[in-house]
């Protein structure tokens, strides 16, 4: 190998050497069990019995039962994607339904065809619903 090339390899070396963030090299040998559960755990602070009210939700449905989640934040992006990431999360084997989409399109089609309706924390006219659960902040209706 000529001089040349192997000053360049060495340069091209100590550059990218210089560039790198020096965490980076500490991530593989570090826990990343917090990082992936910051989101979850920051927002189920500030929503503290939601995930409690949740367990209460899948004590009281079924496997294949069909559940929407209202919440006090029905925009995307202010709250209800994270409610609803976390139900489907806490009911699993249930289907959830969202209310609403990533562009804050109000799906009414998915409450017709839930069974169950569970409002946390949310002033909710009940038409044809039958109370099942009440506890951690909500309700469980039948429809």
């Amino acid at each position: 190998m000529s001089p040349r090339r192997i000053l360049a390899i060495a340069a091209l070396a100590a550059v990218i050497a210089l560039r790198i963030e020096p965490r980076l090299l500490q991530l593989p040998f570090m826990d990343r069990g917090p990082l992936m559960r910051g989101y979850a755990l920051f927002a189920d602070r500030l929503w503290p019995e939601y995930p409690r009210f949740l367990e209460g939700v899948r004590a009281h449905t079924r496997p294949g039962d069909k559940v929407t989640v209202v919440v006090p934040l029905m925009k995307w992006d202010e709250g209800y994607s994270y409610a609803y990431y976390r139900a489907s999360y806490f009911l699993s084997g249930r289907e959830v339904l969202p209310l609403v989409d990533a562009k804050d399109g109000l799906h009414r089609e998915n409450f017709r065809a839930a069974t169950y309706v569970a409002v946390w924390q949310a002033p909710f006219p009940a038409p044809r619903t039958a109370l099942v659960w009440s506890g951690n902040g909500g309700v469980l209706l039948r429809r």
